[in-house]
């Protein structure tokens, strides 16, 4: 009997993996219709804990993500805001010598902390970070910096 396959139930893993792929596709499209909806104020999102989570920057956007069944927070800057700095981090990265500019693995933003995060290579933060400092390539839209583990690399 234990070389059987048992039945496939609601609580078999088989079952639970689906329905977590659906829940998954369905809050992505809830984001997608949110962001649509929310234009200017839509910052970021992110799934945590099988809800969607939604950045945003007004009262009015938040009520909205809140009856759409989100859950909705605050922040200050927008998608757009942050999509500049972090162009303006690539453009900086493009002036840098080419040891510490070579050393800035990746540049992503981040709605909930409205932050720009840069990926350094080890031991390299330090002199990224006081270039960083010294020109200040984001204005006031914070940097933060961390490890990168390498690289990506193809398959």
């Amino acid at each position: 009997m234990s070389a059987c396959k048992p039945a496939e139930g609601p609580e078999t893993p088989a079952a639970s993996r689906s329905a977590s792929a659906a829940d998954t596709n369905r809050l992505l499209q809830l984001n997608d219709s949110l962001r649509e909806k929310l234009g200017a104020d839509y910052a970021d999102s992110w799934i945590e804990g099988a809800q969607l989570h939604v950045a945003v920057t007004s009262e009015s956007a938040a009520a909205v993500v809140t009856e759409a069944g989100a859950v909705a927070q605050l922040v200050t800057l927008d998608a757009a805001a942050l999509e500049a700095a972090l162009q303006a981090v690539m453009a900086w990265r493009a002036t840098l010598p080419a040891e510490l500019g070579n050393a800035i693995h990746k540049v992503t933003t981040n709605g909930r902390t409205g932050s720009v995060e840069v990926s350094v290579a080890p031991g390299q933060a330090d002199a990224v970070k006081a270039a960083a400092e010294l020109d200040k390539p984001t204005g006031d839209v914070p940097l933060t910096f961390k490890d990168s583990p390498g690289l990506a690399t193809p398959l």
